[in-house]
């Protein structure tokens, strides 16, 4: 694992993906800092991580794209498979080199409430500025798992970088979206029948097994018809409660109201485990195939 560690860290490092990320986060935060700290004289650092999270974030896709779909494309990855360590540990030793490049700038950032403080009029909340920070970083932990999930799953880095991009894009709006969402039991139900149906399809890409994933698709389906029959009040307000959930930004920000939101850490490291879970099932279905 440290040895697959060491190659994709300097492989990021010393290439041309890993400086320009890490440059354009220690930019874009040092833009949005600027503008609250200096120009408004606000002491605030989370007024500066809320809004520059996305920004920042958007740029991920740089970084993660290569991860596996540059070993898929070059056949690479059957070196992968001979090594005498497990795919859980290929898996982790690729997340955490890459976890290490988004450490860097945020190293930096650690140091800026610091400045700051030397200069706010009216004092600063430095644990909930560092608290911030520390969402911030398990916010990009996330992402990055996120992105290396998507790009298990091709062997075309545009393709990758595109989905990734689109994805970001589609949880970024969740919020805005969720209050023009209806939210009728109907509605819901609809939803769930729709998302049975891609995961199915998504089971079906993963094993190659047209049964398994007919089943696990037509499981979901009958439990969702099933419950809305029992007790359709269940799905009421359902499907925009889910997508405000999927607004992956949103427990950031609440650090701008003066917030210390324990439950973003929570969340934001149950997301980064899923995904990296999802990225080692993916990575194990190939070696079979």
């Amino acid at each position: 694992m440290l040895a697959i560690y060491k190659k994709e860290f300097r492989s990021a490092l010393f290439g041309m993906t890993g400086p320009i990320f890490m440059v354009a986060v220690l930019a874009i935060f040092g833009y949005f800092c600027f503008r609250y700290q200096f120009t408004l004289a606000a002491p605030q650092i989370e007024y500066t991580v809320a809004d520059s999270a996305f920004w920042c974030f958007l740029l991920a896709p740089l970084l993660t794209m290569r991860s596996f779909s540059e070993e898929r494309r070059t056949k690479t990855d059957q070196l992968l498979y001979s090594l005498p360590i497990t795919t859980t540990q290929v898996v982790l030793g690729k997340y955490f080199a890459l976890v290490t490049i988004l450490a860097i700038p945020c190293a930096v950032i650690c140091t800026y409430p610091l400045i700051v403080s030397q200069f706010a009029a009216t004092g600063m909340n430095l644990a909930l500025a560092y608290g911030s920070i520390l969402a911030f970083f398990l916010l990009g932990c996330a992402v990055i798992a996120i992105g290396i999930f998507i790009s298990s799953l091709f062997d075309n880095i545009v393709i990758t970088a595109i989905i990734n991009f689109l994805l970001f894009f589609a949880l970024y709006l969740c919020t805005p979206l969720a209050g023009d969402i209806p939210t009728t039991p109907v509605s819901a139900l609809v939803a769930l029948i729709v998302l049975s149906v891609a995961i199915g399809t998504l089971v079906y890409y993963i094993t190659k097994s047209l049964v398994a994933g007919i089943a696990s698709g037509a499981a979901l389906v009958a439990a969702s018809v099933i419950v809305y029959f029992v007790k359709s009040s269940l799905y009421e307000g359902l499907l925009a409660k889910a997508v405000s959930v999927l607004f992956i930004f949103r427990p950031v920000t609440a650090f701008a109201s003066s917030v210390f939101d324990i439950t973003a850490f929570v969340y934001y490291l149950s997301a980064a485990a899923l995904f990296v879970f999802f990225t080692v099932l993916s990575f194990e279905k190939r070696r079979w195939n």
